[in-house]
This record gives C-alpha cells, structure tokens and sequence, in this order.
C-alpha cells in the first residue's frame, strides 16, 4: 500500500531525525554556542541544555513516547496537507517539544503538595527559558520572509497566553461550580493552546491565508482537548489517581457531577474533598466515574469533540495523504482512553 508522503516509515524518519537536532541543540546549548548564548551565558545554556536531558529522560522512563510522536507530527503532517512537503516544519516540532518540556515541569510544582523543594527557583527560570525565550529565538532565526517570522511569533505568544488562561482556570476551578462547558474552556487553553499553536505555525510557515490558519489553529487545540481527556481518564485507569488528589475537577468528575440526583451529587463532592488526602476515597469515587454506564454517557458525550476534529481536517483538505495521517492522528489519540467506547455515529 501506497503510504503517501508522510506514511508511517517517513513519520519514523521524521521523529528520529528531529531527536537528533535536540540532541544537537543540547550540546550546542551545553557550549554557550546556540541561538546568541554566546560568552558570558555558559549558565543559562548549560542549565537549559540539562533540563532538556532531563525532560527527554523522563519520557522514556514514563513510556511517553507515543505521545511526542504526535507533538512531533502534528505541525509536520499541517505543513504536509498545504504543501506537500512535511520536512520543513522540522523546526516547528522542536518548538512544540521545548513548550511541552517546559511547561511539564511547571505543570508538575503546582501539582506538587507543599512548598517548593531548594532548587524550584532556578528549574523555574530555566523552564520559561526553555520554554517561550529558547522558542522565540528558534522563530526569529528561520530564513523565512519578515512577515512570516512576525506571524510564527504572534502564534508562539498567543499560544502561551491562551495555556495560562486555560491553566489558571483549571487550578482555580472548583468541582462544586464547574459545569461540563466550564471544564471544556480551561482544556481549550491550557492543552488545546499549544496543539493550536504547533498547527497554526506550521499552517504560515506554509504560507497559508489567514483563515487557514485560523482553522487549522481550530483543529489543533480541538485535538489538544481530546489529548487531556485521555490523559485525565488514563490517571484514573493506571490508579495513579493525581487528579484527585489534586482536587482537580477534570471533565469526566463534572460529567459525573452533573447527572447525579442532588443526595447522590452532595456525596460525591464529599469523597471528592475527602480524595485529597484519602486513598480509600479515590478508590471509591474512581469506581464511580468509570462505572459502565457513566463511561457511556462519557463517551456519548465526548463524541462530537471527535467528530468536529474530523469536520476540521475534511474541511481544510490538502495533500490526500497528510489529510489521511491527520484524521489518524485524531483516531490514534481516542483509541488511548481506557475503557473508552467510541460513540459516534
């Protein structure tokens, strides 16, 4: 069978060899030598180049693998709907993984109970280093027309701003008050935003117009939405239970929340409280959010999240076989729900 321009032989290709200019970035920036850090900025180079070692150990360690695979893809398989060509948004994907790098680490203190450890403070500066500086060097060193680097730069930020909306709002939210669009919103923002931002600069360094853009950023940060709530439903699943012990009102608790009877909902909030700091109330209330006919109406629910994904890709068409990979990607990141039962029609 005829994989196309970007099958999965050449998305293998295309991973490896962006590895490989991380790696040398790392030693570049190890060497004071990457994107300006010339003499005098041995320290923040050196400090950016172990944080990203240690970022790239962690994804091998926790089997993350396939979840760069699509950070990495996705700009590339954008590029190859407009163009043809999926090779020259290489340097996007690096962009879209230094984001990642950062902001897990960010994620990860405020999710951390207590204060801070001895050595937050720098990880903290070298992390918005990483993850907006580094990035906006990387744009600004393409040899692409002033417009268009103006453009990928406008997306960059834009990209951050709407994932600290989306972030404060979700550390904010309280279950009680959510409500299924709530929680939707603040996904929108603070997973969908980068996914929005690795499409829609890929989109101009194609030199799409800009309603392309404005759609292919669309179908970015509705795969993003659908990326957190695997990553919600696979917490529970693997009985890791952060979540919750984080007091998180995910989209899966509020869906719950909102179709329970006002004693049952009352309850619920009780072991949602009590989760925090009780093993045996994550374990309960776990049960019921992944009880059979709660994950039905879940996925009855979820459903058009997946559906509009695919309406975006048909919609925005292009290179048959970068469209093909895209609607896989969506395809792929669904089929990591646990448990998940796929409704559409």
């Amino acid at each position: 069978m005829d994989e196309g321009v970007f099958g999965r032989a050449a998305q293998e290709r295309a991973i490896a060899e962006v590895e490989v200019e991380i790696a040398r970035l790392c030693e570049l920036l190890a060497e004071g030598l990457a994107m300006g850090l010339d003499e005098g900025r041995e320290m923040v180079g050196g400090a950016m180049s172990e944080f990203l070692l240690e970022f790239f150990d962690l994804v091998r360690a926790k089997g993350s693998r396939p979840g760069m695979r699509g950070m990495i893809t996705l700009p590339m398989m954008v590029h190859g709907a407009e163009t043809g060509e999926p090779g020259p948004a290489a340097p996007i994907a690096v962009v879209h993984l230094l984001w990642w790098a950062s902001a897990r680490y960010l994620d990860d203190l405020t999710d951390a109970p207590g204060a801070p450890g001895a050595d937050a403070g720098p990880k903290v500066l070298t992390a918005l280093a990483v993850g907006s500086h580094l990035p906006a060097r990387l744009l600004a060193g393409l040899p692409v027309p002033a417009a268009t680097r103006a453009a990928l730069g406008e997306e960059l930020s834009r990209g951050w701003l709407d994932a600290v909306d989306g972030q404060l709002r979700d550390l904010t939210c309280r279950a009680a008050a959510a409500t299924p669009q709530s929680v939707l919103h603040s996904y929108a923002g603070k997973t969908g935003a980068p996914y929005a931002m690795a499409a829609a600069a890929a989109a101009c360094l194609a030199g799409a117009d800009r309603d392309r853009v404005a759609r292919w950023r669309a179908f970015g940060r509705s795969l993003g939405v659908l990326r957190q709530l695997v990553n919600d439903q696979r917490d529970l699943a693997s009985g890791r239970h952060e979540d919750l012990a984080n007091g998180t009102a995910t989209y899966l608790l509020v869906q719950l929340l909102s179709a329970l009877p006002a004693g049952r909902r009352r309850e619920a909030l009780a072991l949602h409280a009590a989760a925090r700091h009780s093993a045996a109330a994550r374990a309960e209330l776990t049960a019921w959010m992944l009880d059979d006919e709660v994950i039905d109406a879940y996925a009855a629910s979820v459903a058009p999240l997946i559906e509009r994904a695919h309406g975006l890709i048909d919609e925005l068409g292009g290179e048959p076989g970068c469209v093909r990979e895209l609607h896989g990607l969506v395809d792929e990141t669904v089929g990591h729900m646990p448990r998940f039962r796929l409704a559409v029609a």
